[in-house]
């Protein structure tokens, strides 16, 4: 047995255990604080790095704001454009993509500024690259695809404070950095453009033929094509049109949700090598860079270009409205134009003749005049007898028909003295005067009759481009007022087939005597087109002056003796290398002009010499444009439409090439040959700064969207709200009329493209802007060879994707339809007259040719930007220079030319067209579509912006940070409270608005990562 147990066994136990929990508890204490102490640290930890990467944003942000106000102040005000650096000579490949800023009313050839970090303490060297240590990338890789040596680099620039406390008392300190870039998006072409034309409900367009007819008329959007130029993907098709609809994508990484031709996504992956020339959208300013100010509306003020323009422009006003008893008032038409034309949605309109005076020039013209005359004496005891015949042609130029009208013409300057000869005597035998037994002048009918059997099916209404012939009345006495004549006639071929007369004669002279005519003066005619309704006179035409005759060829007394007479044609391509004066490209030769003068006629083919017109000659020559074979002559394949006449309210102002200018060469407005003529006493070139169309006309209100915006006839132009957050409404827009009508104070254009932009891959999307991609198309008439017209509802259509200019950009489908070479009703033989490159009224490029054009138009503007700076206004861009000289439209080598003149030139894409007609592609074929949205400055811009913030003990950067935002310029001042919208640069009262010029708001802000540079 053991021994007893301790009595303090127990109390030892209780102190090691007591002693054990305070040594557990002493170390769990200890854990505790060293856990505190650890989670303290690292609190401390993260809140340094948040604070030093809120610091960072905050440099990020500031940066922004250094970007935004040197994008204030050097490109807000109006009298600014803009371009890249990449065409520069010796740049640097980290700042290719820089943006410069310049004067637009001097010629200096360095901007003003370059927008990057660096432009706000001294400058940009765009030739020195940025040493490493002081670079940052922000437009990198994984923006664009580019390597770390042609990456779009920024210089870093400190932010420094004085005196920090144990780092530097005395001094600066570095605390932070930034760097800013801004990127031009105008030069870009937009590719995700949505068609809206189908929600223009209003009228006129309450028509589904016009509406369909705005995708011809200006360009909706560039034409996204890979590196063939062919289709990348189509904004407008059924893929894609809900994805566009409405401006949904807004910024450029959206576009890799819209579909390819496969119904394939895009993606970003492709997007990458397209960030410099695509983006999804840009909008621009209406103002005028060289003289600043916002862009007058013609559509609200057209007297702005002068009286004859608006009464050119108000198409309702000479346009026959298609209801039956519109076309049954229209006598002596029938009371059925065309098929189907009663229709509210007919296909085709018709026009009433117009002469200009107070109203608008809408004129047949006279393209052949022959007149002849002889002398008969069958007998001893007859009297001589005189037989006048003549002959006319009046040709409609125009795209659209004429309503039929009985017109006249008034011959002056007939001979005054005619000897007849008798030949066998050596004697004169008589002489009388033309001008005594026929009148001075001669008044002739041009009646609108249709001979009895004949078919009507292409005289039910001037057809576009037709020509139609009288002759004078067979076997008719001649009155003093006026002579009958015979419509759709060509036979002069008998004696009798003209005005017959008597004179007294020497009795001596019989049958068997051999007699000749004499004229011992020279001929001059003057032709008076008269409208028969009202005496109104259409226009004059002065012939080519024909020889004295002193001696002729005698024949019988009892034939057509020695018949002498005077022949004139409407000088056209078959003509100008005998001439010199080529067909439609001489000034002073349009035949629209109230005077044409003998420059204009030819007197073929026997030349001034009377003698060579005596055998009747025929109206019909195939070989000649302007031409038509009797009653016979009923296919589209003789007709020859030039000229466009307004079916639509106008929005474009490439469409101005067809207006009327007496005194110059057609299609002048646009044109480089008409761009320093003046109209109203404004240069012609310059209306494309100073002038735009909203369409919205006397006769047009524009409807409202669900979200209470204007939907305007050109669907690209958006709508602003007012100062006081409301949505303008029609009446805002037509108060502006006091104003000057700038009721581009409440727009931005979209669509916009900067001129100066020298990306081949930027300029063929922008040229591919009308196109017509499925399930749109292309509707036109398919008109019937055997009746020279077609019911309405007889169609074709065309769908592709090619780049598309229309000369006949309201009306080509009346007049599409042509067979190439034949001119000539049911002949198969091909005829030098080009007919057919008339009636298409639409040029249609390749992707080959599109692409040819691009580059040189992009090779040519980098000359520009490379010789003396950018382009600073349209009409600069669009004036022949010195520096694109080369053989020019007229074919002169040597000449100045414009930018478009010369690359279309250069490309040869005219070389197989062998007449100036539709098919011959123009600038002002180029203008017509791309006008709207061509401008000589960007308005929106990309911002990339970068801050850091330095630790200032060790100067090491301990948190960086990366932005985005796109800023759109709009019309209204920096100060809007000191200067309204419309106010011009030098009436500014404010100085700010002095200085900055109209404000650039943010519309779109991102906070980047590294992995999005």
């Amino acid at each position: 047995m053991g021994p007893f147990p301790s009595p303090f066994q127990p109390f030892r136990d209780q102190r090691g255990f007591a002693l054990l929990l305070t040594l557990t508890l002493l170390a769990f204490v200890v854990l505790l604080l060293v856990a505190l102490a650890t989670y303290t640290r690292v609190e401390t930890a993260v809140a340094g790095n948040m604070q030093r990467q809120a610091q960072a944003r905050e440099n990020a942000l500031l940066a922004l704001d250094v970007a935004l106000d040197q994008l204030q102040q050097q490109a807000g005000p109006d009298q600014r454009v803009t371009a890249t650096a990449e065409s520069r000579s010796g740049v640097n490949p980290q700042k290719r993509h820089y943006t410069g800023v310049w004067n637009g009313d001097d010629a200096e050839r360095s901007p003003r500024a370059w927008l990057a970090s660096g432009a706000e303490a001294g400058g940009v060297d765009l030739e020195a690259a940025i040493p490493a240590a002081r670079a940052v990338t922000l437009v990198g890789t994984r923006t664009d695809g580019s390597t770390a040596a042609n990456a779009t680099v920024a210089e870093l620039q400190d932010i420094r404070v004085p005196g920090v406390p144990g780092v530097s008392p005395a001094g600066s300190t570095v605390i932070g950095r930034y760097a800013w870039w801004v990127g031009d998006q105008g030069v870009k072409a937009p590719v995700a453009v949505g068609d809206s034309t189908e929600s223009i409900t209003f009228a006129p367009y309450d028509s589904g033929e016009l509406r369909s007819r705005l995708r011809q008329q200006i360009a909706l959007g560039a034409g996204a094509a890979d590196p063939g130029g062919n289709p990348f993907f189509e904004p407008r098709d059924l893929n894609n049109r809900d994805l566009v609809a409405n401006g949904k994508i807004a910024a450029f990484n959206q576009i890799s949700l819209l579909r390819n031709g496969a119904n394939a996504a895009v993606g970003l992956v492709p997007l990458q090598s397209r960030f410099h020339i695509w983006s999804a959208n840009n909008f621009g300013v209406l103002a005028n860079p060289k003289l600043g100010g916002l862009r007058q509306d013609l559509s609200l003020m057209p007297d702005l270009l002068g009286k004859e323009f608006a009464a050119w422009a108000n198409y309702e006003s000479y346009m026959e409205e298609p209801t039956p008893e519109a076309a049954a008032a229209a006598d002596p038409t029938p009371p059925a134009p065309f098929p189907n034309y009663s229709s509210a949605d007919a296909l085709r309109r018709r026009y009433r003749i117009s002469t200009g005076n107070d109203e608008a020039r809408v004129v047949p013209v006279l393209s052949f005049f022959y007149l002849t005359f002889g002398v008969r004496k069958p007998t001893a005891a007859s009297p001589y007898t005189v037989s006048l015949r003549w002959a006319a042609a009046l040709w409609n130029p125009y795209s659209s028909a004429l309503v039929p009208e009985a017109l006249r013409l008034e011959i002056s300057g007939l001979p005054n003295q005619v000897d007849i000869v008798n030949a066998d005597a050596g004697s004169t035998a008589a002489s009388f005067s033309l001008r005594e037994r026929y009148g001075e002048p001669l008044r002739v009918a041009l009646p609108w009759t249709l001979p009895s059997g004949s078919p009507v099916s292409d005289k039910q209404s001037w057809l576009p481009g037709r020509v139609y012939n009288w002759t004078s009345e067979a076997g008719a006495a001649p009155v003093t007022g006026e002579n009958a004549g015979r419509f759709d006639s060509a036979d002069l071929s008998s004696f009798a087939n003209g005005l017959l007369d008597s004179i007294p004669g020497d009795v001596s002279v019989n049958g068997s005597t051999r007699l000749a005519l004499t004229l011992p003066d020279s001929t001059t005619l003057t032709l008076r087109l008269v409208r028969a309704r009202d005496d109104a006179t259409i226009a004059t035409y002065t012939s080519p002056t024909y020889l004295p005759v002193t001696t002729t060829t005698p024949s019988l007394a009892s034939n057509d003796t020695s018949p002498l007479g005077f022949l004139f044609r409407l000088g056209e391509g078959i003509d100008s290398i005998a001439t010199g004066s080529e067909w439609l490209t001489t000034d002073g030769l349009d035949p629209r002009n109230v005077n044409i003068t003998a420059d204009a006629l030819r007197a073929v083919p026997g030349g001034p010499d009377p003698t060579a017109y005596g055998v009747p000659i025929r109206i019909y020559e195939p070989d000649r444009l302007l031409n038509r074979d009797k009653t016979t002559g009923t296919s589209y394949d003789e007709d020859v439409p030039v000229f466009e006449l307004p079916r639509t309210p106008l929005l474009s102002l490439g469409i101005l090439q067809h207006f009327p200018i007496e005194g110059l060469r057609p299609f002048a407005i646009g044109n480089p040959w008409g761009s320093t003529a003046e109209l109203n006493s404004i240069r012609m070139g310059e209306f494309f700064d100073r002038f735009f169309f909203s369409g919205l006309t006397t006769a047009v209100t524009p409807s409202v969207t669900v979200a209470g915006d204007l939907r305007m006839p050109n669907p690209l132009l958006q709508p602003l709200r007012k100062l006081d957050g409301a949505k303008p409404d029609v009446a805002d827009l037509r108060d502006t009329i006091g104003s000057g009508a700038r009721s581009s104070r409440y727009f931005l254009q979209g669509g916009a493209f900067n001129i100066n932009a020298t990306s081949t891959a930027a300029w063929a999307p922008v040229l591919r802007g009308i196109r017509f991609p499925a399930p749109q198309s292309f509707t036109y008439l398919d008109v019937s060879e055997a009746t020279g017209t077609a019911e309405d509802t007889a169609t074709a259509s065309v769908q592709s994707g090619e780049a598309h200019f229309f000369r006949f950009s309201q009306s080509a489908q009346e007049t599409y339809k042509a067979n190439p070479g034949l001119a000539e009703t049911g002949s198969a033989v091909s005829s030098p007259a080009n007919t057919h490159l008339f009636r298409r009224g639409v040029r249609a490029l390749s992707a080959e040719q599109v692409s040819a054009l691009a580059m040189r138009i992009g090779e040519l503007v980098t000359l520009k930007l490379r010789t003396d700076g950018p382009f600073r206004s349209l009409e600069e861009f669009i004036s022949p220079q010195s520096l694109f000289a080369g053989v020019d439209s007229s074919g002169i080598p040597g000449s100045p030319r414009s930018v478009l003149e010369a690359a279309i030139a250069d490309s040869e894409l005219n070389a197989s067209i062998a007449e100036f007609s539709s098919q011959w592609l123009t600038q002002g074929d180029i203008l017509t579509a791309l006008a709207p949205v061509l401008f000589a400055r960007s308005d929106t811009f990309l911002i990339r912006s970068y801050g850091e913030a330095v630790n200032p003990a060790t100067g090491a950067t301990e948190g960086r940070a990366w932005c985005e935002a796109t800023v759109q310029r709009v019309p209204e001042y920096f100060d809007a409270s000191a200067d309204d919208a419309v106010v011009l640069p030098d009436a500014l009262t404010s100085e700010l608005n002095l200085r900055y010029g109209r404000r650039f708001k943010v519309i779109s802000f991102r906070w980047l990562t590294r992995s999005d540079i």
